[in-house]
């Protein structure tokens, strides 16, 4: 019984196929949310160095006319709204894939929440069954005694019927052999010529 207790405790003790998948899965989504994060930093980064930095936007040189100058303005400003609005787009991108794998990593968080509760739950029925085990074992022990005090006493029992039937058996061949006499006076033939009989 002790035996199968420590062996219960040592099982408990084990991390269980179940807490690794976890346990890789957390280190999984992780590593991605840390590689989103760092690419977006990177990113973000870049954009700021970006706005900071001269741009090649410089006023027209002298003696250009006022169109042409506007029209170089337009497109640059053109071209500055339309990175802007890629850089945009992808943070906005990153940040939706983030939202995903947060929802993902809560999901997988309650899942395995789920699962710890689980095998907690089958942990406690393993022990409620190894102490009926051991009942059952203590009981069927208890049994194999009684089966065998038993099977003493019919031996004996038949060791006795079978003296008993041997004690009547050689009583009747006796019996047989040797009739009882029956009680009262024995007369014998010379008595009864005495008696003028």
């Amino acid at each position: 019984m002790a035996d199968n207790n420590s062996n219960a405790n040592r099982s408990a003790a084990r991390p269980t196929g179940t807490d690794d998948l976890a346990a890789e899965s957390r280190r999984r989504i992780d590593d991605i949310v840390a590689q989103v994060d760092a690419e977006m930093d990177r990113r973000a980064q870049h954009a700021e160095r970006a706005r900071d930095a001269p741009t090649d936007h410089r006023l027209p040189p002298l003696g250009v006319p006022l169109e042409q100058a506007f029209a170089a303005h337009v497109a640059f400003s053109r071209r500055e709204a339309m990175r802007s609005g890629e850089l945009s787009n992808e943070i906005r991108v990153l940040r939706e894939k983030n939202d995903r794998l947060e929802r993902q990593n809560e999901r997988l968080e309650e899942r395995n929440d789920r699962l710890e509760a689980q095998v907690e739950t089958l942990r406690l029925q393993v022990s409620q069954l190894m102490t009926q085990h051991g009942q059952i074992v203590d009981i069927m022990q208890e049994h194999d005694v009684r089966i065998t005090e038993n099977r003493t006493d019919i031996t004996e029992t038949q060791a006795m019927v079978q003296a008993s039937d041997a004690m009547l058996n050689a009583w009747a061949a006796q019996f047989i052999e040797e009739p009882p006499q029956e009680d009262g006076p024995e007369f014998e033939a010379e008595d009864l010529e005495r008696r003028g009989l």
